[in-house]
């Protein structure tokens, strides 16, 4: 999540159900779905992970400055 540059960026971690995909790490994707009343706990700070069911994916294309 961005609120102004990369500088202040975090992760945002996302639990997905449903279609799926299995894929190798740093692949991107665009999926749809929506939002079910499903939560974990993340084990790294302990924060509440909410989750998607995935209707549809598709794999896409990285944007040329995947992390900036």
């Amino acid at each position: 999540m961005l609120a102004c540059c990369a500088a202040d960026g975090i992760p945002i971690k996302i639990g997905l159900r449903g279609d799926v995909p299995d894929l190798a790490p740093d692949t991107w994707v665009r999926a749809t779905g929506h939002w079910i009343p499903h939560t974990v706990k993340d084990p790294v700070n302990d924060s509440e992970i909410p989750y998607l069911e995935v209707a549809a994916w598709l794999k896409i294309d990285p944007p040329a400055n995947q992390y900036d």
